[in-house]
């Protein structure tokens, strides 16, 4: 359809450019499109095309400040800038952007393939769950976020649980009790998705825009190079492609795992295997150093859907804003949405495919007014996303509590990112929150309120063990990280 096709091309023009601008997300286009697409009554699969479009567009562009300005667009992107920037510092910022574009093509392909063939074989898993594992499965997502997050755990902890507690706000319908809504009507159904999201991401982004004096203008490496005549470049880079693609994949699958988790580890695995003979040292624009963390955050961006449309479970703060916006149109995602609207996965599928190699032409030949993007100041980006924050929201709602629901949560998010708390437990916290409760009582119901139906079977059985191995890898982690500062604290003190 016309529409659709539309759609695409402006999702991913708009998530190229929220990608490219350091500290403006996915997550923070898809919020403020929420509010959009449903006034404008688009069709499910359209909107979703629209979000998806933004999604994978915003980790595709998130490595063009990393290696024009050193400074990544996405924390995706965040492995990119050690030899990225030192390469356009050389005079070679086309080929690193040239380059890394041919990489997340490869990584995109590879995870759209797997998302192809693998769709109908999780949803058929997915269909023998019942309330016992998808609370067993949401508690395990909810361990992989504190134990898989570079942040501290007591931060991550508290940001999951702030998310928790709004989740539960409004009717509770097991017992007819309103919970945490003071009397106000616009509560009783719990704090509206639009609210929080466009609050938690677009708001809090415009009070941190605020501050920035010198107009949030990045000092830019200039394009003086050509991108054609690269092929042996692309021949050199097949196999770190293949092994990146690869690692991507797999951390794509795992809830709560995440891009920047992908960007890192493949980086980590090719400076591991080392610099080839007559090959530029790590840290001074190695070219598969390079290109592996993109093709592995751009296959686990888009390896994230598997999760998320098979089983209805979202790994990432941008999957749960996706997780939502398709409750806000009656879609249940997981194995009920493979079932009931095969199109809609098939047209959102579909739309990967047109939309990947789009993306590779925009970036190979838009390549010389990327520094353009860069130049934006903050201060015409913060009062166009206010306003739209604003307009959008009470499109929606048509109620004065709301806009002041909003900016209540919008401070509320501005203060937990001044003292460096992540957002991403916080949304996840929100969205799965209700079903992570629903399911518990569910369980209980079914079993006469005997805990013991929680690890029954061999579903719960193995995703309790899993839930036990990531809580003790992370301790071993920890351990070796505190004994080996111990280490060094002795050796510098007796020296």
């Amino acid at each position: 359809m016309p529409i659709n096709l539309l759609m695409l091309v402006a999702g991913i023009s708009l998530g190229m450019l929220v990608g490219a601008i350091p500290g403006i997300s996915a997550a923070n286009g898809i919020a403020l499109m929420l509010p959009v697409t449903y006034t404008f009554g688009l069709a499910p699969e359209t909107a979703l095309i629209l979000y998806a479009g933004i999604y994978y567009g915003a980790k595709y562009s998130g490595r063009i400040s990393a290696i024009l300005a050193d400074v990544p667009g996405d924390i995706s992107s965040f492995a990119t800038r050690n030899e990225g920037y030192p390469l356009a510092l050389s005079g070679h910022a086309g080929k690193a952007l040239a380059l890394t574009a041919a990489s997340s093509f490869v990584g995109g392909t590879f995870a759209i393939l797997l998302l192809t063939g693998t769709a109908a074989f999780f949803a058929d898993i997915g269909s023998s769950f019942g309330p016992p594992e998808y609370f067993v499965l949401i508690f395990f997502v909810f361990v992989l976020i504190l134990t898989l997050s570079s942040t501290l755990f007591i931060k991550n902890l508290i940001s999951l649980c702030l998310g928790l507690m709004m989740s539960v706000v409004g009717l509770d319908w097991g017992t007819g009790a309103f919970r945490y809504t003071s009397t106000i009507p616009e509560l009783f159904d719990g704090i509206d998705f639009i609210i929080v999201v466009i609050g938690v991401f677009a708001l809090s982004e415009a009070f941190l825009l605020m501050e920035k004096p010198d107009g949030g203008r990045k000092e830019t490496v200039p394009i003086k190079d050509h991108v054609h005549g690269l092929s042996p470049h692309y021949l050199r880079i097949k196999w770190s492609c293949l092994r990146a693609s690869i690692i991507g994949l797999l951390i794509g699958i795992l809830p709560g795992a995440g891009t920047y988790v992908a960007n890192l580890a493949a980086y980590r695995f090719e400076k591991k295997l080392g610099p080839g003979k007559n090959e530029t040292p790590f840290g001074k624009g190695n070219i598969h150093g390079l290109i592996a963390p993109e093709a592995a955050n751009s296959a686990c961006a888009l390896a994230a859907f598997i999760p998320l449309m098979a089983l209805g479970i979202p790994g990432s703060a941008t999957t749960a804003v996706l997780h939502g916006a398709l409750l806000q149109m009656n879609i249940d995602p997981g194995p009920a949405l493979c079932r009931s609207h095969p199109e809609i996965i098939w047209a959102m599928i579909t739309s990967m495919y047109f939309g990947n190699l789009l993306l590779l032409l925009i970036n190979i030949k838009l390549i010389r007014y990327f520094p353009r993007v860069l130049a934006i100041p903050s201060w015409v980006l913060m009062p166009m996303i206010v306003v739209v924050s604003f307009v959008s929201v009470y499109a929606v709602s048509e109620s004065l509590v709301s806009l002041l629901l909003m900016v209540l949560i919008g401070i509320f998010a501005y203060g937990l990112r001044k003292f460096n708390y992540p957002l991403a437990p916080l949304i996840l916290g929100y969205v799965l929150g209700k079903p992570f409760e629903d399911n518990l009582r569910l369980a209980l119901a079914i079993s006469g309120g005997d805990f013991a139906v929680l690890w029954q079977n061999w579903i719960t059985i193995l995703l309790w063990s899993c839930i036990l191995f990531s809580i003790m890898a992370k301790a071993v982690v920890q351990w070796r990280s505190y004994s080996r500062e111990n280490r060094d604290n002795s050796r510098q003190k007796f020296l």
